[in-house]
């Protein structure tokens, strides 16, 4: 990639070694970029920030490790030898979760964490993750649950019972913990359905398949439906880290052939277009990535999404602290410009009052009073926010 001029030579080497395999052009403009001036504070809380600081590690001792300040190197070789460390451990439970579940008749499958990180880099060490991810059918989620209990796992937010019910139905994800601090994210759906009205999960259930871990073998999303859950994981957060956009690359090169009928199924709606298009655009653009032309075709026809990708490249990249967050209102209705009214106020209603894990801990309702926790929401947000100018809706 060339970088653009107002581009942070820190940002633009992030963005060059943001990958397993460095072309001899990045491993060029690496060298050149290394010889230049650089803020080494800067670009190591940058590397932290978007997750890099592996692979940063990696391609600087691969390529250019004689022109890098010692404490650099050090402080990189620390933080990725404690990372690679970690990562085994959660690895290893992993596997044993997974083993869990599957003696219990439990369905379920694994993604991002140390499965994508076998399978699309190569090697556990080399992808920051600090915690676990399952999906599992919104049917299943207490037996889930109650097997997960079986082996140490109990509610990190230490809802009770009927608490976690509420969750569980309004919510799409909930949080475990065990001891030694492994943090376990249980789904049932890939993000929340007002913001992915069309994404198919009876589909994404009949296309599960098995991946290897090791010497083991865990049951994990087919590639394409793996896509839409980075794609979407990486909207979800507001396209805010560099290696969530790395993860979509490597998946990329590692199933080359896809078959991308199954990923246009899931964009039946104007939302997930939008979340799944600025994911595409940004990872062709600065990944190389191979995407069909007449899927880029329609992600081009867009007119809004080059627009948010160059707020995205020039306002949440570079920043340690962007402003454009999750919680900004004012983020939430610019990144969905152009989208019908009716679709727009379906986020917007959404995102205020559908209940987050957050309020369910903050209120702490009987079960008698769960239907309430809709109408508390935008309590909790006022609270939490002050009515802050630009509106908050995580």
């Amino acid at each position: 990639m060339t970088p653009a001029a107002e581009t942070p030579p820190e940002l633009s080497l992030l963005l060059t070694i943001a990958r397993v395999e460095l072309s001899e052009p990045c491993q060029d403009l690496l060298r050149r970029l290394v010889a230049a001036p650089l803020d080494w504070d800067y670009l190591l809380a940058m590397a932290a920030r978007h997750g890099l600081e592996p692979l940063l590690y990696l391609h600087l001792r691969r390529h250019c490790a004689a022109a890098i300040p010692g404490p650099v190197m050090e402080s990189l070789r620390a933080n990725s030898t404690a990372i690679a460390a970690r990562n085994l451990i959660l690895a290893a439970k992993l596997v044993g979760i997974s083993s869990h579940l599957c003696s219990q008749e439990v369905e379920h499958a694994a993604f991002k964490g140390p499965l994508l990180a076998e399978t699309c880099y190569g090697s556990c060490a080399l992808r920051v993750f600090h915690d676990l991810d399952l999906i599992v059918p919104a049917a299943r989620i207490i037996a889930a649950r109650d097997a997960l209990g079986e082996i140490g796992f109990r509610d990190k937010y230490g809802l009770s019972p009927a608490q976690q019910s509420a969750s569980f139905h309004f919510g799409f994800e909930h949080p475990f913990t065990a001891q030694g601090g492994i943090d376990l994210d249980v789904h049932w759906r890939l993000v929340q359905k007002f913001k992915s009205p069309s994404l198919d999960m009876e589909a994404i259930w009949r296309r599960v398949t098995r991946s290897r871990l090791f010497k083991a073998e865990v049951p994990a999303l087919c590639p394409e439906d793996n896509l839409m859950a980075l794609c979407l994981h990486t909207g979800h957060h507001g396209w805010i880290q560099l290696s969530h956009f790395c993860d979509i690359a490597q998946l990329l090169l590692t199933y080359p052939r896809l078959n991308w009928e199954i990923v246009r199924s899931h964009l039946g709606d104007a939302l997930t277009a939008r979340i799944v298009s600025v994911s595409l655009y940004l990872v062709h653009r600065h990944w190389y990535a191979r995407i069909p032309e007449d899927l880029l075709a329609t992600i081009s026809a867009d007119a809004e999404v080059p627009r948010i990708a160059g707020r995205v490249e020039a306002e949440i990249w570079p920043s340690l602290e962007p402003a454009l967050s999750t919680s900004s209102l004012r983020w939430l209705l610019d990144r969905f410009s152009g989208v019908s009214p009716s679709l727009r106020l379906r986020m917007v209603a959404g995102s205020i009052v559908c209940p987050a894990i957050e309020d369910i801990e903050y209120f702490k309702l009987p079960g008698i009073f769960s239907s309430l926790y809709p109408a508390l929401r935008p309590v909790r947000l006022a609270i939490k926010y002050s009515f802050s100018h630009e509106g908050a809706v995580r």
